[in-house]
């Protein structure tokens, strides 16, 4: 790739103004309780490249990430993205400016983030699942000077970006050439300016509620602190399996926190994510001992532990969930199937708050809470006048401290809207966040978790605004008004339109799968004559929220439906599988599962259905690849025949003697413990 000319730094975050009138600085008797602050953490924090490069100094052989197809040293690591470093280098990047990483979870992006993050530019992952204008959109907000791919997902960033690099060229660990360093400052090396604590470390997109992404912006002093929250909390040097994506603000703890430790990142594939059970096989296979993910990925992944043995999971010593409410029912889970070999952490944090700002250990079975602040984080309970609540009170959530972000870039009046002075904060320039979060502190220093004040919610962990698809619908020729709401499943949106003479559903949702990430696409939309209204002319969305329960819920749990009908063929036997998941009747037997509705989470709750119905279990990578009903026919033809009943009463009988093993498994460890 040839080197262009250098480039000016672009404009920062835009954090803009403070809002016109600052709250009065207070003092509350009841400080340590009502305003929780966190242990401090003492400086200096190492800047996260540079911790990661005193690990590459101290255990260069030591393995820093298995990927589907490798696994790599910290010298191999450190090597691969010091020439990443390099070609951006030559294009002008550098503090200041913003690089896109477009990779599927592999050592290769692993390799981009940090040779982008080691050019002192900051680094904006983008979701490979998003469809190329949501990718184009992001890239061209961010004012991406270049992009980091890898695999076949270069051309996807063509047009938004000026220019191109391959993580994964024929000099990649394993492609054909030794690892090799570069000399730095050797002739012809372009100069290269270190970044520094208060430079821009990485941008993530979220949704936002005037139908374009917005992107909060981290500093590289921040993430500093949020890493080394991280180490405090989590001591060690852990086998970490990865399986949030890295437009998921999540990957930056996994990514950061075990680099810098010296731990081993076990990247999983979107394929291996999509199947609980290859994750269970990657726990077992590298002995992973910690990991992080959404409560309803973790709810899957306890189910395939428990068709294929708990043993599988016996090296997991630590399970962090976070980016959903966590439900009391998965923390008796836990331990009923792991004891308490394994704890069970539930963290909060917003993604402007760097990923995290409380946790909770759990010791066994109990309330859920969110805990208490991080090291070097401060929470406050507020009420409407911005003054701190009486602890059993409710109130809105608001954090301070060392993980507050610098605001949403090139947004300054939404960024003076949420990122308020702290008049609680000894500094006179601290700044709080606030979350938009209700909460209220227990009588044992905790903080519950109580909802949302606006319309945000979280589908399958990643943060919603309804706003946003509810604009894109209205921006449609043809669509007068339209309203999103979550379904009733929790795990998906619904949405409603009024469009008397324009698209049909199929075409409305057709339309936003070309628009948004996989997450904020409706399991189904409905048009409608007229919207219902409260008395004073508002829609009525509660009204809708009943009408979505009485129309039926996409994606009930396997297990509800009836029994396969007697005689029914293969292709009877998955449209009723699809009916029990989708909550519908079945579309036409050529109609993609993701059209009539289907998900990420509905495909897995396919997959039981099909067992149930037919006697045969497919691969989630089999049903994301054959996505309709004739085709998943083809797949189950075999066990869903005369003898599939037979076949379902052994699949039944090997279920029962896997539980007995548990069982007598944790009673062995119980006893031993």
């Amino acid at each position: 790739m040839s080197a262009s000319p250098r480039l000016d730094a672009g404009p920062g975050a835009g954090t803009g103004p403070a809002p016109e009138s600052a709250p009065p600085r207070r003092e509350h008797p009841d400080g340590a309780l009502a305003l929780g602050a966190g242990p401090p953490l003492p400086p200096p924090h190492p800047l996260v490249h540079e911790s990661v490069a005193e690990v590459v100094r101290t255990a260069p052989e030591r393995t820093a990430v298995r990927g589907a197809d490798r696994a790599i040293t910290y010298a191999e690591l450190d090597a691969w993205a010091e020439r990443i470093a390099t070609r951006l280098t030559g294009l002008g990047a550098g503090p200041g400016h913003r690089v896109g990483v477009l990779a599927e979870p592999s050592a290769a992006m692993v390799a981009a983030v940090l040779g982008v993050v080691r050019s002192g530019a900051a680094y904006v992952p983008v979701d490979p699942a998003s469809p190329d204008r949501r990718i184009a959109e992001v890239l061209q907000d961010a004012g991406a000077v270049a992009a980091v791919t890898a695999g076949a997902l270069g051309n996807r960033a063509h047009g938004a970006v000026p220019a191109i690099v391959r993580a994964d060229g024929a000099d990649a660990p394993g492609a054909g050439s030794a690892p090799r360093r570069p000399k730095k400052g050797g002739r012809g090396d372009p100069p290269r300016t270190a970044a520094a604590a208060q430079d821009p470390a990485y941008l993530v997109y979220t949704s936002g509620s005037t139908g374009e992404p917005k992107g909060v912006e981290v500093d590289h002093g921040r993430l500093a602190a949020s890493t080394a929250a991280r180490r405090t909390v989590y001591p060690g040097a852990p086998v970490f399996l990865l399986v949030s994506p890295l437009a998921f603000d999540s990957s930056a703890a996994g990514i950061w926190g075990t680099l810098t430790a010296g731990g081993t990142l076990v990247a999983a594939s979107a394929d291996e994510v999509r199947d609980p059970e290859s994750l269970v096989g990657l726990i077992r296979r590298h002995r992973v001992t910690r990991t992080l993910c959404v409560p309803s990925l973790y709810h899957l992944l306890l189910d395939a532990a428990e068709r294929v043995g708990p043993q599988a999971l016996r090296t997991l010593r630590t399970v962090v969930t976070a980016g959903e409410p966590l439900p009391a029912t998965l923390v008796a889970r836990h331990f009923a199937l792991l004891g308490r070999s394994a704890e069970l952490v539930n963290e909060y944090g917003p993604t402007e708050a760097t990923v995290w700002a409380s946790y909770h250990r759990f010791a066994g079975p109990g309330p859920v809470s969110i805990g208490r602040p991080i090291p070097g984080a401060r929470l406050y309970v507020l009420d409407e006048e911005l003054r701190p609540v009486a602890p059993g009170a409710d109130g809105e959530l608001f954090i301070g401290g060392a993980g507050v972000a610098d605001g949403y870039r090139g947004r300054p009046r939404e960024t003076a809207r949420a990122f308020l002075p702290d008049p609680f904060a000894p500094g006179p320039d601290a700044r709080m966040y606030r979350t938009g979060d209700l909460a209220r502190w227990n009588p044992d220093g905790t903080l519950a978790f109580l909802g949302r004040r606006d319309q945000q919610v979280k589908i399958r962990g990643h943060r919603v605004e309804p706003g946003e698809v509810e604009a894109r619908l209205a921006a449609v020729e043809g669509v007068r008004e339209a309203v999103a709401l979550p379904a009733p499943s929790g795990d998906a949106l619904i949405a409603y339109a009024v469009a008397p003479a324009g698209p049909s559903p199929r075409e409305l949702r057709s339309l936003l799968r070309e628009q948004l990430p996989t997450a904020m696409v409706p399991s189904r939309v409905r048009v409608l004559e007229s919207l219902p209204r409260t008395p004073n002319g508002k829609v009525d969305r509660a009204r809708l929220r009943e009408r979505a329960a009485e129309e039926g819920e996409p994606g009930a749990p396997p297990g509800t439906g009836r029994g396969p009908s007697r005689g029914a063929g293969p292709a009877e036997l998955v449209a009723q599988a699809w009916s029990e998941v989708l909550g519908a009747p079945p579309p036409a037997t050529d109609v993609n599962f993701f059209d009539a509705g289907g998900n990420s989470f509905t495909i897995i709750r396919l997959q039981g259905a099909l067992a149930r119905l037919t006697g045969t279990r497919p691969s989630a990578v089999d049903l994301f690849q054959h996505t309709t009903v004739e085709a998943q026919a083809a797949l189950v033809g075999g066990s869903a025949s005369e003898d599939g009943q037979e076949e379902r009463e052994r699949r039944s009988a090997a279920r029962r003697e896997r539980a007995r093993r548990a069982r007598e498994w944790r009673r062995e460890r119980g006893a031993r413990a």
